[in-house]
């Protein structure tokens, strides 16, 4: 199919020198935020009064990771939670003053990493790369897909 090649590879690396980019660029501005901190903050900031099972299915992480972030988050006034009004087990996620400031410099910095990673392509070569990426990670997440719905089907009809 690939002729030995497997992508999973590089992405991984590129995976892990972009972490390493983030970690650099946080000490570089003193920001109080750890690399995994990132997608969730952004989060609050595009999407203010989103809330964590939000999050967790727009940056594509662990529902307990994304609880445990929002509480460092909170911890370090970047965000503040607000119980729903007619389902008091919902809390909605705000950024503060403090965490949209910093928001500002995240985007900066993701901004320069894709300035390093789009080096030497052409617009349309940025398109095509990110397209195909897309699709890959839209076959991981059917796969994820039919695995649950394959586990509960089974499910019903031991049931049976």
């Amino acid at each position: 199919m690939t002729g030995g090649k497997f992508i999973n590879r590089t992405i991984s690396i590129l995976y892990r020198n972009n972490q390493r980019f983030f970690a650099q660029k946080l000490k570089e501005y003193s920001l109080p935020l750890e690399v995994g901190h990132i997608p969730s903050l952004i989060q609050v900031c595009l999407y203010p009064g989103i809330t964590q099972d939000g999050i967790s299915e727009n940056a594509g992480l662990d529902k307990g990771t994304v609880a445990h972030t929002v509480k460092q988050l909170e911890d370090t006034c970047l965000v503040i939670r607000q119980t729903d009004e007619k389902d008091r087990r919902i809390n909605h996620i705000f950024p503060t003053p403090k965490g949209l400031e910093i928001s500002k410099i995240v985007f900066k910095i993701i901004k320069e990493l894709h300035e390093i990673l789009y080096q030497g392509f052409e617009p349309s070569e940025i398109e095509i790369a990110i397209s195909l990426l897309e699709r890959m990670k839209n076959n991981m997440k059917n796969f994820f897909l039919a695995c649950r719905n394959n586990a509960n089907s089974s499910e019903v009809n031991q049931k049976i």
